[in-house]
């Protein structure tokens, strides 16, 4: 009549825990795939963005160049600051460059007349990304349950 009691418990414990450690498992192993997709997606855009504004860098950059060589003619032709700035036609040259549907790359140079050797022909006074906030839309709605 003594006889032990066996508890089976034992058997239990390890399987929930194995279930747990499985689950476990599983769900940091989902949110890694989320998280490793949320990341490419973001590069991807940095790396499209990063491509059009060095393309609009390289644009601005031709463009400088062209003026700059425009203006370098006129100065060598040119007998004094009238008919130098009328070879040129204007004092400042400015143009906007496409990088996306909210920004662009602004560029001015103005032109200089020299009167001495060594000074410059001409200035760049901008060379600057600029945001159209006139194309954003902004959401300021707050969806609050009452």
């Amino acid at each position: 009549m003594n006889q032990k009691t066996i508890n089976s418990t034992h058997i239990g414990a390890a399987s929930v825990m194995l279930i747990f450690l499985v689950l476990g498992l599983v769900s940091f192993a989902a949110l890694t795939a989320v998280n490793s997709r949320a990341d490419y997606i973001l590069s991807r855009k940095m790396l499209d963005r990063s491509e059009a504004y060095y393309s609009a860098c390289h644009e601005a950059n031709a463009f400088i160049a062209e003026t700059v060589s425009h203006i370098q003619r006129a100065n060598e032709v040119a007998s004094s600051e009238d008919a130098f700035y009328s070879l040129i036609g204007e004092k400042e040259f400015s143009r906007s460059f496409y990088i996306s549907d909210l920004q662009t790359l602004d560029v001015t140079i103005r032109a200089n007349y020299p009167l001495y050797s060594g000074d410059t022909l001409y200035t760049i006074t901008s060379y600057r990304v600029v945001t159209h906030d006139e194309k954003i839309e902004l959401d300021e709605s707050l969806p609050v349950m009452k």
